[in-house]
Parts: C-alpha cells; sequence; structure tokens
C-alpha cells in the first residue's frame, strides 16, 4: 500500500520524535514515519520506477532506526538525515538487484552548466576552516528558499533532481535559486568571488 500524505494532528515536530525515538519509544518512530513517509515516497520513485522496491527499503530505514535508535545521535536536520539514508539504501540495494537507474538531466541555455562547476570548486575548499565561516555568516543573509538549496547541494551533497524532488520545484528553478543566491554569495565573499568570477 502507498504510504499516505500525513495528517499530523500533535504539537510534535520531528526533532520532539527523535528524541522520543533515542530514547526508545516506538511513538517517535511512528510520528516520523507519519509525517515523511509520503515524502520519502515520492523521492525513492524519483531514483527507481518501481513502486514496492521504493516501500520496501523505506521499511528497511525505519527498521534500522529502530534497531539501532540506541547509538543515534542527534540530527541537525531530520528531514535530511532520512532522504539519506533512503537514497543510500536505494542505491545500495538497487545495485545488487541490477534495478538501480539514474539519468543524467542537463537542460540547454540554463546556469545549470555553470553552477556544477562553481560546485565542485566550492567543495574542494570547504576544508578552508576561514572559508567556510565566512560561507556560514553570508548564509545567514540569503532569503530562506535560497540557503536551503545551498545547503542541500553543497553541504548535503544532494544531486540538483534530488533537491528537484524535496522541495517540489522544477529542475530549472533549483537552478536558478542556486544561480542566485551564489549571486548573491559572490557579493558577500571575496573568497568565493575570486575562485568562482573565471566562471560568469
Amino acid at each position: 500500500m502507498k504510504p499516505q500524505p500525513a495528517i499530523i494532528t500533535s504539537q510534535q515536530g520531528p526533532d520532539d520524535f527523535w528524541m522520543m525515538l533515542q530514547s526508545g519509544d516506538r511513538t517517535g518512530l511512528e510520528g516520523l514515519y507519519k509525517l515523511y513517509s509520503h515524502e520519502l515516497f515520492r523521492f525513492g520513485l524519483s531514483m527507481v520506477a518501481d513502486e514496492d522496491f521504493v516501500q520496501d527499503c523505506i521499511q528497511e530505514v525505519f527498521i534500522d532506526l529502530w534497531k539501532y535508535h540506541k547509538t543515534l545521535q542527534q540530527a541537525n536536520n531530520v528531514k535530511v538525515y532520512l532522504f539519506k539514508s533512503l537514497s543510500r539504501k536505494i542505491s545500495k540495494a538497487s545495485s545488487k538487484e541490477k534495478k538501480w537507474r539514474k539519468e543524467e538531466i542537463r537542460e540547454n541555455n540554463t546556469p545549470g552548466y555553470f553552477i556544477e562547476s562553481i560546485e565542485s570548486n566550492i567543495i574542494n575548499h570547504q576544508k578552508d576552516e576561514d572559508l567556510e565561516r565566512k560561507i556560514a555568516k553570508a548564509l545567514q543573509h540569503l532569503p530562506a528558499r535560497q540557503k536551503e538549496v545551498i545547503l542541500y547541494l553543497f553541504f548535503e551533497d544532494f544531486s540538483y533532481e534530488e533537491v528537484s524532488k524535496m522541495m517540489g520545484i522544477n529542475l530549472r528553478s533549483v537552478y536558478t535559486l542556486a544561480w542566485k543566491a551564489i549571486s548573491n554569495l559572490k557579493k558577500s565573499v571575496i573568497s568565493i568571488f575570486v575562485m568562482v568570477v573565471c566562471f560568469f
């Protein structure tokens, strides 16, 4: 059965459910499942077109959560943690079963080509602590959606296609938001400007 959109009437949020899960309260696990199973299902289908396979992988993610709940650390972003867990689970399981199918999506005349080049440069320099501090400070001044895109792409290592599914927007919009965010960061962080100016 396909997971249905969650109807949450409690005031408890994902962080509350996560803490309950850590303490061994099964209600926390159930709360997270109700909150995210529908989004996880759609996200899984964006990677492999097999509903039963995706549902099995989601079930395994939550089984693992309960199995290892005693050793779970505090998650900075519960949603990101679950999406990354499902992505790894699907990738590993589907490669064994020869079902993994991932298409490289590119659109002509979009800023995507430039952004991907910039992304590789940013990732290569992330170990520079001074640059990281500057980026973190500059991120606080970005509009919420631009900040969300940058965090998913450059810090959580989601692909553009995955971010599109997570945020419920098309691929072109992800590129546009990332383009605008990098342009704003360039104005605030000289180091980033030096690093990417050749791509503009």
